[in-house]
Order: structure tokens, then sequence, then C-alpha cells
């Protein structure tokens, strides 16, 4: 009995020591794997216009008509601003406020991928270099002990030694000699395997695309890559435009897109994430090599609630979660500010919550091939058949009102933008679709022409 008793206080105590061992094991795993997380703000088309005021003229950019201040046109704008147009000063310092506020102990740096100032500001040089000066001043305040890493849009100023040296604070010599130069430059995260790449997208443009600068960009590019290859560093692409086309921007030359892909194409492999702008949009875009997706672009609306050709938004800032020892983006939540709302009310500005990338979406993680399922969960013959379609239209305009407003021929137009990034591919997509929407057009409208027709047979018939 007393051997029994020994044998099982011994099995005993071995199980309560294992036990002990997994969940010591599970809890250093569990601090480890939070140790890794971090987080990164995108912002993006602050379009910012000194010359906004709520008595200007929305048919003038919301800016004063004449030297009396009268206005052309008596609609009440909002402190916040106004769908018709670009960004006032309110709206961005309310939209900085808020960013402080959310993870201010886990970010671990910003992304602000240009169109600083608005399109129809002042061409004085001076003025423009003193609003760009002034966000830059707001940013550096707000995020005092972070870093922040700024690319050129194609409403801001040429590279200059007096842009460099306003961003100097932020970017190592190296990078700053590379800005002044050309516009873009590299970061190497010294306490993790990622390699920040910000390009200067403005020298991908059909003006720029056979300049000095944009021959130099594309071999900087590629030497920058080869070397992440070699160091087995992940690269993060920072950019204003991204590739591809949509109904609205084909902003890339072919060329320029062409030979972006298929560096991406060739790379794929270092490539953690691609980020832009440019569209004020919310949307996505999946490249692919023999049809394999093998990379994918998240494209940030803009705090601006003005969109070029047609359209508006609800303002939109994007926080990241990632890991930082690999770079692997794991989620974003898109934040926004119901402007309508904010200018109505007493209390100011109240950013939330828009929704939560995976969670929204049903994705198991945010990776090309997650993304590419995606993209094909859009393809509809009718917006109306699918939940999918309509959340995704719904987050494009940032849940502007009118966001709803598409069509089968515009929901194809939104998959081939996603898919088919090289021009003529998307081209050829857009066509094919507006074919097919044809050929059952003429279907529908022969219908009754071919009832009547098989009516008269079944009749002749009858009586024979």
């Amino acid at each position: 009995m007393p051997l029994i008793n020994i044998e099982n206080d011994l099995i005993a105590f071995k199980m309560q020591s294992t036990s002990l061992v997994l969940t010591f094991t599970c809890v250093l795993l569990l601090t480890c794997t939070q140790a890794k997380i971090g987080y990164f703000w995108h912002i993006t088309d602050f379009h910012y216009d000194p010359l906004y005021t709520s008595q200007g003229d929305t048919r003038k950019h919301c800016r004063r008509t004449d030297e009396r201040g009268s206005s052309g046109h008596h609609r009440a704008l909002g402190r916040f601003g106004d769908y018709s147009c670009d960004s006032s000063l309110d709206l961005i310092q309310s939209a900085l406020r808020y960013m402080r506020t959310r993870h201010s102990e886990n970010v671990e740096f910003v992304l602000w991928t240009g169109d600083i100032i608005a399109a129809g500001y002042n061409t004085n040089e001076d003025d423009r270099y003193q609003a760009i000066r002034n966000m830059t001043e707001l940013l550096r305040m707000t995020f005092s002990s972070h870093f922040v890493f700024p690319v050129l849009g194609h409403t801001d100023p040429a590279p200059s030694e007096r842009l460099t040296n306003l961003w100097s604070h932020w970017l190592p010599m190296e990078a700053l000699q590379t800005l002044k130069n050309g516009g873009y430059y590299t970061i190497e995260q010294t306490q993790s395997k990622l390699r920040i790449v910000a390009l200067n997208t403005n020298l991908f443009t059909l003006r720029e695309e056979n300049t000095l600068p944009a021959r130099r960009q594309w071999e900087w590019l590629e030497k920058v890559l080869d070397k992440a290859t070699t160091n087995k560093e992940m690269v993060y692409i920072v950019g204003h435009a991204a590739p591809g086309s949509d109904s609205r921007y084909n902003t890339l030359s072919v060329d320029a897109n062409g030979k972006y892909l298929r560096l991406v194409r060739r790379y794929a492999r270092i490539i953690a994430g691609q980020f832009f702008g440019h569209l004020h949009a919310d949307t996505f875009r999946v490249i692919y090599d023999k049809e394999n997706p093998v990379s994918w672009a998240l494209l940030a609306p803009s705090v601006s609630p003005h969109r070029e050709r047609g359209g508006s938004s609800n303002p939109g800032l994007r926080l990241y979660k990632f890991d930082t020892d690999t770079g692997k983006v794991l989620d974003y939540t898109q934040i926004y500010l119901d402007l309508e709302t904010a200018d109505r009310a007493d209390s100011g500005a109240e950013w939330v919550a828009e929704y939560n990338l995976t969670q929204y979406y049903g994705l198991r993680d945010v990776s090309a091939e997650s993304l590419h399922n995606l993209a094909e969960k859009l393809r509809i013959a009718s917006p109306l058949e699918t939940s999918y379609f309509n959340k995704y239209i719904r987050a494009y305009s940032v849940k502007y009102d009118s966001a709803h407003n598409c069509d089968g021929a515009c929901a194809h137009q939104h998959f081939c933008a996603i898919t088919c990034l090289e021009h003529v591919a998307y081209r050829q997509c857009v066509e094919a679709a507006a074919s097919a929407l044809a050929a059952s057009g003429r279907s529908v409208a022969l219908a009754p022409l071919v009832n009547v027709v098989f009516t008269l047979l079944f009749i002749v018939i009858s009586f024979c």
C-alpha cells in the first residue's frame, strides 16, 4: 500500500509539473507573440487648403469670391469642411488629435503618402512650401517621439533642399540625399528585418518617365530590392499613386506601370506590403504572376472629403496592425468622420471606427490569396446579389450616402481595377463585360419577338 501511494504521488507530481511547464510555455509563447505586435498609421491626401472658409463659395473651392467676402453661393459651409471642397485646417487638426489617442504607446511609425496641399491652391512656391511646413509642424507635435515617413504626391512641390530640410528630423542622412535628388528614399529598421521603400510616383507619369531622375529611381529601386533580398529583409513599398487603372484615373504611364508590376512579381517573396493613396477611395489591388496571386496593394482613403472627377467621400484614417519582426500585416482598422454630422454637432468632430478588415470581409489573413478570394466574391452580375459587394462599395466612399449608386457595369469595373493592373488587361476586362451586358440586353429585347414567332408556329402546327 505505501508503495502504491508513493507511485500515485509521483504520478500526480509529474502531472502537476507537466501542467506547470505547459502553462509556463503557453504564457511565454503568448508574451513573445504579443511582443511582436505593433501598429502604424497610414494617412494620405490631406489636400489642405489654407483658403477654405465657411463663408466661401462651393463653386470656388469654398473660398471667398471677392475682397468683401460676399459669396456667390449661400449654402452654409461647415467648420470641418464640405463634400465639394478640400480640407480645412480644423478637419486636419481634429484628425491628428484623434490619432494621438489611439495605441500611442505601440505605434511604430506613420506613413504619409502625399498630396499634402490642395490642387488648386496658390501657384506661388513660397506659399505652397509654407502650407507644407504648417502640416509638417502639426505632425511633428502630434508624433513627437515617432518617425513619420512622407512621400510626394502630384500636388506637392518638386524635391528640393528646402523640402528636405523640412523633413530632416524624421529621416537619416542617406535618405535625405536621395529625397533631395529624386524624391525617393529607403529606411532600414535596425531592430527588425523590415525595410521601408518610399517612391516618388510622380516620376512614373508619362511626362516624367524618360527623365534622368526617373531612370535613376528605377536603378536605385532595383538595387534596394536586391540588397533586401541578400539581407533577408522584408519590404514595405510606399507611394502616392498605385499601379493599375480604374474608370477615373490612369496615373502611371503604360511603360512605367508594366515595369513596376514586373519588379513586384520578381521580388514578391520579400514584399510584405504596398501602401498607396491618391484615389480618395478605400480599395485594394491584387498582382498576379501566371494567374497566381503573388502580391497586394492597399489604397487608403483620403482625409480630404473631395474627390476629383465626380464623387465624394467621408474623411478617413487607417491604423495597421503588424508583426514588427517580420513586417507581416495582420489587420487594419479603418476610421472615419461623418462630415455632415460633425458640421452639425456643437461638440466637435467624432472620429470612429468604420470597420476592421479581416472581420468585415471574413478574411483568414491579409495575403494575396485572401484578397484574391475576396475579389472573386465581388465578381457579380448585379451588386444587389451579394452582401460582399455592398460592403465593398460602402467602404469605397467611406460610408458616404451616394456610395450605393453602382450598377452591374460599375461593379465589374471595380473587379477589373482590382485584378487587372496592366492597362491593356484592364481595358479588355471592362470591354468584355460591356459586350456581355450588351448581348444580354439584346437577348432581353428580342425575347418578346421570339415568343410571338414560337406562338405563331405552334398555331400553324396545330391547324396542320
